[in-house]
């Protein structure tokens, strides 16, 4: 909601329905289901299929959109306003835009740096002896694109009076409102996140495209952008006045959001709990097909380079002897091999004495 001038709280918010609490129970529930699949791939992050999710950007990612998921169905009032369900500030700032949709959309263009990095120039840091030199070399981009959100929220909480985001109580009605000129704001800098992410993506499409794990890359930016789109549009609607609104802003925000962590962790995280040896198979014969659609599309000298260099480099701990021993048996074997010999030749084998350790 947004405060442009002399406003009453009748004007600008409808008291939450019925519908309302049983949609905010059921994506409550379902953001929370969606913790498991990200704890897991974390303590299972050296499973080569969980690894090639590229785990710590893409946790982030999700950790991002329920953070922002929950607080933006406390900020619209789904659940009204008594108690700490008032805390505007928290809610609104912090949570939804800070910790939020901030995080959310950083992770995601540092995903898609880190696919830039190798399928553009090229380039992968030089590593040091020191971990906080890697780290910061490494991630520095996601700490750029976040900043301005963090400084806008330390300032905004600095300031006196109705600034950022406050609870409006007047006529025996409380109700979180935005300020114009921090809306404002805050779409601009979503907005130029969006686009960059777009820019990213369109800059590499013709040479990675060969590539499965970034034919992925798709819908992340379908998530965010229809996120920002269904926020916008309702907003300017004026719909998050009415149930309608905020209903249509939380189905979207749910499904997207929870839709994308399952999409991405799903796979490798019921794998690995039932059919370990299949996962494996399965994500060893993915990289066949993708090496040999590389070779055709690039030659061998776009594969030596971009994709040992994806399978190896990209990941955030690339100090995995077993995956790095999977990317650089492949290609050895594929200088062995005739192009009809390479529908799927069964890897287990070959790495059977370190399958008890890998899985």
């Amino acid at each position: 909601m947004v405060n442009a001038g002399p406003i009453s709280p009748d004007d600008i918010f409808d008291l939450p329905s019925k519908a309302e609490a049983a949609i905010l129970y059921l994506s409550i529930g379902i953001t929370l289901a969606s913790i498991f699949p990200l704890a897991y791939a974390i303590w299972f992050r050296n499973f080569p299929p969980m690894k090639a999710q590229h785990v710590s950007t893409t946790v982030i990612i999700g950790i991002g959109g329920i953070i922002f998921n929950i607080s933006n169905n406390l900020m619209e009032g789904m659940a009204g306003y008594d108690g700490a369900l008032g805390l505007c500030g928290l809610w609104g700032v912090w949570g939804m835009f800070t910790f939020g949709l901030s995080v959310f959309l950083s992770a995601i263009n540092m995903r898609l740096v880190l696919f830039y990095r190798v399928f553009i120039t090229g380039n992968t840091t030089a590593r040091s002896n020191s971990a906080i030199v890697n780290f910061s070399r490494r991630f520095w981009p996601f700490f750029a694109l976040w900043l301005p959100s963090l400084v806008t929220g330390i300032v905004i909480s600095a300031l006196r009076g109705q600034q950022g985001a406050w609870l409006l109580e007047d006529y025996g009605l409380r109700v979180c409102t935005f300020s114009m000129g921090y809306l404002l704001w805050t779409n601009i800098y979503f907005i130029i996140m969006i686009v960059l992410s777009w820019v990213l993506y369109f800059r590499m499409r013709k040479v990675a495209n060969a590539f499965n794990g970034f034919r992925m890359a798709i819908w992340t930016l379908v998530v965010s952008t229809l996120i920002m789109v269904v926020g916008m549009v309702v907003n300017y609607l004026e719909g998050s006045r009415y149930p309608w609104g905020r209903i249509t802003i939380a189905v979207t925000n749910m499904v997207t959001i929870n839709g994308y962590i399952w999409m991405i962790f799903g796979p490798p995280v019921i794998g690995h709990l039932f059919w370990r040896e299949q996962t494996m198979r399965n994500y060893m014969n993915t990289l066949h097909k993708d090496s040999l659609i590389a070779r055709q599309t690039r030659g061998g000298d776009m594969y030596k380079h971009a994709y040992v260099k994806s399978e190896i480099d990209l990941h955030e701990n690339a100090h995995y002897d077993q995956a790095e021993s999977f990317s650089y048996d492949i290609h050895n074997q594929e200088d062995k091999l005739a192009p009809s010999q390479f529908e799927f030749q069964s890897p287990m084998a070959v790495f059977s004495t370190d399958m008890r350790r890998m899985l």
